[in-house]
């Protein structure tokens, strides 16, 4: 009885052995996509509370931000530049021409969700 088990095991093996299927080329999954959160990002149309706490050095301001949709940026630093857009005060609330110095938040890395605000310089020099 044992060396009929062994003999149907064999040609089982067998049969497999001459089973002639040519596999079908497994194409590898595609990399899954890294989906961008799409954060909320400063538009001009939120009503943030921002606050100057210091000023520094000339060049920089020290920023409380709190905004329901970007966030809360307790002691942010923001820089002065030369404002590449029109854009609105989120201080004062006053127009910005393209060409004005401005203060906007600086971070080195990943941007802030509150990078497109900007603060005008002579609302500061003004305080």
């Amino acid at each position: 009885m044992m060396d009929e088990h062994i003999e149907i095991w064999c040609r089982t093996v067998a049969a497999l052995r001459d089973f002639d299927v040519k596999p079908e080329p497994v194409e590898a999954p595609p990399a899954p996509r890294r989906k961008t959160r799409g954060a909320p990002r400063w538009d001009g149309r939120g009503r943030p509370t921002v606050r100057v706490l210091d000023k520094p050095t000339p060049q920089t301001l020290t920023v409380s931000w709190c905004d329901s949709r970007t966030g809360h940026y307790g002691y942010q630093t923001w820089r002065a530049i030369v404002a590449s857009r029109a854009g609105k005060c989120v201080l004062t609330g006053r127009s910005i021409k393209a060409g004005e110095t401005v203060y906007c938040p600086h971070a080195s890395g990943t941007p802030p969700r509150n990078a497109g605000a900007m603060i005008v310089a002579a609302s500061i020099l003004e305080r």
